[in-house]
This record gives structure tokens, sequence and C-alpha cells, in this order.
């Protein structure tokens, strides 16, 4: 990285290599040589969007092979826009009225288990969320309208009513269907499309590469006008999802290039060369290891899980992630992936030379957290299961070391690390490990036993503290009332408070006066 050319670094950001795939939090994805070169050139002229728009839907059709296409300013932005076409299409009224939507048709479908973030941008239109879970609740959500079909592509596989089901009820009635696609490689033609969506979205600004504020939405040609008739430079909902002609030209050029010029089978050999480096490095750190983790789904891109025996390196995987970001060079690792003894790294991002920085990173942590090697007396322990927990690969203690544990943990004197400890030493046998494990780690388990009286009183403390603080009710006005054998009609006035002196003293005197006898007029 040039230190001087960097704008990142003259703005006091670091920079780092990135293993975690292509999330927008992390800058998406690095735009392609070709697509820098085709945005710098677009920003040199002017054209009329709405001209220029009718020649990118037009292109978009054949390189995709959908019916039309659109250019968004990012994914979210074409979920949004493909609502507002399904729900107002391209009725100026209710256009307008958008995101009111009384009186018309705005209640969509979403399988409950593919309820996502994003799908407030289906929300922000005006629209109503209904589940489903069946093929029941479908036919009970279809009792009433229904505007559209929302779908979220890569969590179909956990629906029991799966696309083309749906497509055969919801098609007969006019109602479309969108698919959310933002994070899956782009096909042509789309799979979504085929097996029956009406509508299908995807990032510009990921896998193609592309600018990182752009999205794509792809399918029937009157809804995707419609879509960008309520998007900017149009005065509708989409007015602020502005998308700039350079953004237009950069999608295209991805296209162009995703289609015809990606060569896929060197672009997987690399990403597999990738790993291998970053396996061979880790490797050579004892304990260490990774395992290429094969794409399903979905996915298409290969990962790699490095493991770590935890007894000898006493980390977990945030704590490596966060070593690796803090040093130099800054790697940032996938924080979703990680566990007690793992972590994953994916190579879509990685460009040349950086698999051999993250391999030499992690190892380097890994070396600066190597604990010594372990004694006799430490696997003893182990296999006594002092620390709490039993790393992978250790057997569990046997019955007889657990009630000799057991037996340890009931002190027989006020201080166990005395007298019988003692002699549980000289005799070496399994509670005495457990004797030499208490004194060696005091942290593990503090057995001295606590005067009953002090231990009463530090329960008591915690109660106190558990206990809600009572309210402080406010002062109720007295009712004055009247009393026995008191002749009706007479009227009794309370002594004036005294002025000058603290409430305290009024208070205290005017409950002196209510207990006085009551003076008549």
């Amino acid at each position: 990285m040039n230190t001087i050319t960097n704008p990142y670094l003259a703005l006091g950001v670091r920079p780092f290599i990135n293993c975690c795939s292509v999330r927008t939090m992390h800058g998406g994805s690095l735009m392609l040589p070709q697509v820098r070169a085709a945005v710098a050139e677009a920003s040199r002229w002017f054209v009329n969007l709405d001209e220029l728009m009718e020649a990118a839907g037009k292109r978009l059709a054949e390189l995709t092979g959908a019916e039309w296409g659109l250019v968004t300013c990012g994914s979210a932005a074409a979920v949004a826009l493909g609502t507002a076409a399904c729900v107002a299409g391209n009725d100026p009224v209710k256009m307008l009225r958008l995101p009111f939507t009384d009186g018309m048709v705005n209640r969509v479908i979403i399988p409950k288990s593919q309820r996502f973030a994003y799908d407030q941008a289906v929300r922000m239109i005006g629209c109503q969320i209904i589940e489903i879970d069946t093929r029941e609740d479908l036919d009970r959500a279809l009792a009433e309208p229904v505007a559209m079909v929302v779908l979220l592509g890569k969590q179909e596989h956990l629906t029991k009513v799966r696309l083309e089901e749906i497509a055969a009820v919801v098609k007969p009635l006019g109602i479309p269907i969108m698919v959310d696609a933002a994070s899956e490689h782009l096909e042509r033609p789309s799979p979504w499309l085929v097996r029956g969506a009406d509508l299908v979205v995807y990032s510009g600004g990921k896998f193609l590469r592309g600018p990182q504020t752009s999205g794509l939405l792809l399918g029937s040609k009157p809804l995707v006008e419609a879509a960008w008739r309520n998007a900017s430079p149009h005065q509708a909902l989409g007015r602020p999802m502005k998308v700039s002609k350079e953004d237009v030209i950069g999608v295209l050029t991805a296209l162009e290039y995703w289609f015809e010029e990606r060569d896929q089978t060197a672009e997987r050999q690399k990403w597999y060369d990738d790993l291998a480096v970053i396996t061979e490095r880790v490797g050579r750190m004892p304990g260490a290891h990774g395992a290429v983790i094969e794409p399903e789904g979905v996915d298409l891109v290969p990962r790699l899980r490095v493991s770590w025996d935890r007894w000898h390196y006493p980390l977990d995987g945030l704590a490596l992630r966060q070593h690796v970001l803090d040093g130099e060079p800054r790697i940032m690792l996938d924080d979703n992936s990680a566990t007690e003894d793992s972590i994953v790294v994916d190579p879509f991002q990685l460009q040349p030379g950086e698999a051999a920085e993250v391999g030499d990173a992690i190892a380097a942590v890994l070396r600066d957290t190597t604990r010594a090697a372990p004694s006799a007396g430490d696997r003893d322990r182990r296999q006594l299961g002092i620390a709490g927990r039993f790393p992978a690969g250790l057997a569990r203690p046997s019955a007889r070391n657990r009630a000799a544990r057991s037996r340890a943990r009931r002190p027989p004197a006020l201080d166990p690390l005395r007298g019988a400890g003692q002699r549980l030493a000289e005799r070496r046998s399994g509670p005495a490990l457990v004797y030499l494990a208490l004194r060696s780690q005091h942290d593990l388990l503090f057995l001295r036993r606590r005067d009953p009286r002090r231990r009463d009183e530090r329960h008591g403390r915690a109660r106190r503290r558990q206990r809600p603080e009572p309210r402080h009710r406010q002062p109720q006005p007295v009712r004055h009332r009247a009393m026995a054998g008191e002749p009706r009609g007479v009227r009794i006035v309370p002594k004036p408070r005294c002025v000058g002196r603290p409430p305290s003293e009024q208070g205290e005197k005017s409950i002196r006066r209510r207990k006085s006898p009551v003076r008549r007029q």
C-alpha cells in the first residue's frame, strides 16, 4: 500500500486485507480495472437519464436473458423500487401517495423462515408483511387482496413451500413474485426467473465487482419500467435513491466482463491456490491446521477453516481476529464464523500476494500466544477436569477420578490447603493431584470455608442490592372529617402553616395540629 497516495491513510483510516467476502460494511468489493476506466470515461459527458436507462434496460436484457433490466443505487433500493412498482405501478396519484397506502392493496407475503433485515425496504413503501409457513398459511393469506410475494433466495431451502408451488398458486391471481438474490452469483438466465419469479434483485457492487453503490432489478418489463418511474430523477418515493450515469455504465461494463471475458476455471483455481498457501503457513505451527470448506447451495466460493489446539494457543476466534486486525498489515477476518478454536477465511477478495501475508499473520499471532508445553502434572490435572472443560480429543475423566475430585471438594478442615491436603500430597494419589492443582491455580477452585455469620451478612447485602428501591409516594391531602358528636354545619378551619420554618418542622407541626382537639368557631 502506498502511504503517500492512499487517500484513506491521509484521513487516518487504515485499510485492510479483506477475508470476509463481499460485506457492504467492509466496502463490498474492489471494482474491476475495466470498470474503473469506464466510470472515469463516463464522468466526462452529459446525457439524459431517461434515454440512458432505456438503452441500458435493453442492453441488460441482452446480457442477462431477462425481459428488461434496471440499474439502481444498491440492491436494497432495488427491493424498495420493485415493491413500489407492485403497489403503485406507474399511477401518478398512487406514486405520490406512497408510503401512505390506505385504500391500496398493500399486503405482502413473505415466508416466516425467509424474513431478513432488508425486508425493511418492503415495509418502508407502506406495506404490511404477512408471514406464511405452510401451504395452508398461503391459502389463508390469499383470502384477502395481496400486492406481491417476496422471497429471500439463499434461505429458500428452509421453507416448506417452494417457489414453483407459490407461483402455481399466485400467478393465476395476477400477484407478482420478487426474489432477493443480492448475495448470489448472477447466472444467465437467472434461475429464479426461470422457476417462476417476476422480479429478481442482484448487487452490482459484490461479486460482479461493479460500483459499490449499484444494484440490479431484472424481470418483467412492465414492472421494471414502473420501478424506474418510481425512482430518481422522477418525483416519487424513490427520488432520494439516485443512481448516477457513471454507475449505469460501470454496471454494464462489469456485466460484459462477467459473461464475456471472465475465466471461471482460472478464478476458481486461484481461490484454491490462495487457500493452500494459507494452510501451508498456518500448518507450520504445531497443533494448527486448515481445512477447505467446499461451496454448497448458492455459495460458489470455497473457504478455509483455520483451527488450533486451545491448550497450546489459549485464544478464541474473535481474539485472533482482533490480533490480526490490530497488526500490520491489517487483516479482516469473518467474525460470524469465529468459534472457540477456529475461524474461517474467504479468498474471494484476496489480491496477488495477500494470501501469504494472511497465513503469516495468523501464524505469528498463534506463535505469540503459545503456552509452554504441559508437564506430567498438568496433563494429569487436565484429565481430572480441574479446568472445568475438556479440550477436543481429550477423554472425559473416569468415574474414579470424578469421585476423587468430589471428595477433594469436601474440605475436612477450615483450610483445605493444609493438614489433610499435605497428607494427600505425600500419597501422590488422585486426590493429591487435585490438591496440587488447587495450590497452583487458586482461581479455579477456592474451597476456603467462610464464617457462617459473614456469609449471611454477605448474602443479606446481595439481597438488599437486588431489592427494588422503594417508591416514595407524594403525601396525600388531609381530609377533615367531622368528629363524633360534632354538630353538623360546623366548618373546621385548619391552622395556617408557619412561614419561614423548615419543611420538616412544618410537617411535624401539622401532624401535631391534626392530633390536637379540633377548634370550633
